[in-house]
């Protein structure tokens, strides 16, 4: 219980402290997170419950972390091996990496109640409602700061400097959000089609109505967030989610779901105004505007990739080795590709980005099978969210770097951990079994 819990204000920390972005935060955040889980590891070898084998499911993101450790033990550039030319910046990175893998961890192995896992879906979502009622406040109020720091005018940020990496956190918990609201609905409507009639009738419909409203308020200030490939990979995990649905038992459901959820943003979008969301997106249809955007980081990084083919040169280091090649501002050198797999190819190598490949292939393929098998719909729920979220994780890393910051990571870490756990957490049968059964 007290590690399930550990987990809360290690979320909380990492999303309101500015993104956690300082290497003090990243610290604190790694070392809470390795300590619960060097408890939870000793206390469940006191009790006898360690189950070594369902580790196996985790070995690409064990992995991934000894072959970072591999990088930051060989200091010096070698063709043969993993190395990295800057060991305090692959430290660091090392230590962010395998936080999020023992966040990861602790939530698939533990939760062991229905309770718990709700409880934690829970604060994932009053986590990204808070987010985006700041965020609307900021847009909408004109309140130009995040705490006492001020940020740029006109844009919702959240409580991050950064407005991409607030929408990928939206995203996140909006996915969230519309599994969870697909559980409760077939929770309150006892299995039941999803009728207007019957949610008007039913006991406790206005729960649905109230569950609805978290992701819409997410989805709105992610528009409003004025970032254009978090709202074009909103869209696309509405889409997977919905397309999802056809392997799931309630395929009518996830439909109305996701057409009904897609019509209360852009209403709102709409009543507050899309016209500087529109002029954001006419920018792209501009050559002059893409020379000043990714384009020029990317023609210039890729230069970077043949020396570094194979093993990279150190999680963390594209910020030590990209000025030489800096051709737009040499004099203020951009610290990340902005497009999360070149990044990762110039720092970890062929071989690292495979085991990362390989990780989100695992966790896909757990969503799917939590979507297509499970008889419980919390765990069809959590399945549709996963694939949401990695949805939303594989489109907007094309142009941005939000995994490198702790806020997202750490919840995308929880949201994998989730899905791992859904694959035991189902209960054959409807809820009424209890809340409080073991699992």
């Amino acid at each position: 219980m007290f590690t399930d819990i550990g987990l809360i204000p290690i979320i909380f920390f990492a999303a309101l402290a500015w993104g956690a972005n300082e290497s003090w935060a990243m610290a604190l955040i790694s070392l809470a997170a390795i300590g619960l889980l060097f408890i939870r590891f000793i206390v469940d070898a006191w009790r006898g419950r360690v189950q070594l084998g369902r580790f196996w499911s985790f070995a690409p993101f064990v992995l991934l972390v000894f072959y970072v450790g591999l990088q930051r033990l060989i200091k010096t550039r070698t063709g043969s091996l993993p190395h990295t030319i800057y060991d305090n910046s692959t430290a660091l990175y090392m230590l962010l990496l395998s936080a999020c893998v023992c966040l990861m961890l602790l939530v698939a192995t533990g939760l062991r109640t229905r309770t718990r896992a709700k409880m934690l879906i829970c604060c994932v979502l009053a986590l990204g409602v808070f987010e985006a009622v700041y965020g609307l406040v900021q847009y909408l109020g004109g309140y130009n700061f995040v705490w006492d720091y001020p940020v740029a005018a006109g844009v919702a940020h959240g409580t991050f400097i950064n407005r991409n990496h607030y929408a990928l956190l939206l995203n996140l918990s909006m996915c969230l959000g519309v599994g969870f609201l697909y559980y409760r609905s077939l929770h309150i409507l006892r299995g039941q089609n999803l009728t207007f009639r019957r949610v008007i009738s039913a006991p406790g419909s206005a729960k649905l109505a109230w569950i609805m409203l978290w992701p819409a308020l997410m989805g709105l200030a992610l528009i409003f967030s004025m970032s254009r490939m978090g709202i074009l990979a909103l869209v696309g995990c509405i889409c997977v989610m919905i397309v999802s649905g056809r392997f799931s038992q309630e395929t009518k459901r996830t439909k109305i779901l996701g057409a009904i959820l897609i019509c209360i943003i852009l209403g709102m979008a709409a009543y507050a105004g899309l016209d500087a969301v529109l002029v954001r997106y006419e920018d792209i249809t501009q050559a002059v505007n893409l020379e000043k955007d990714r384009i020029p980081i990317w023609r210039d990084a890729w230069k970077m990739v043949p020396g570094r083919l194979i093993f990279g040169d150190g999680l963390g280091t594209f910020q030590w080795l990209f000025p030489a090649y800096e051709r737009m501002e040499p004099d203020t050198p951009a610290k990340y590709a902005h497009n999360d797999y070149l990044q990762a190819l110039i720092e970890i190598g062929i071989i690292g980005l495979a085991l990362a490949l390989w990780a989100f292939a695992a966790s896909w393929r757990a969503a799917v099978r939590n979507v297509r098998r499970a008889k419980d719909p919390l765990v069809r729920g959590i399945g549709l969210a996963s694939l949401g979220a990695l949805t939303a994780i594989a489109l907007q890393e094309i142009t941005d770097f939000s995994l490198y910051i702790p806020g997202v990571a750490v919840l995308t870490a929880i949201l994998l951990g989730l899905n791992f756990r859904a694959e035991t957490l189902g209960i054959a049968g409807e809820e009424n079994s209890g809340d409080r059964q073991q699992i």
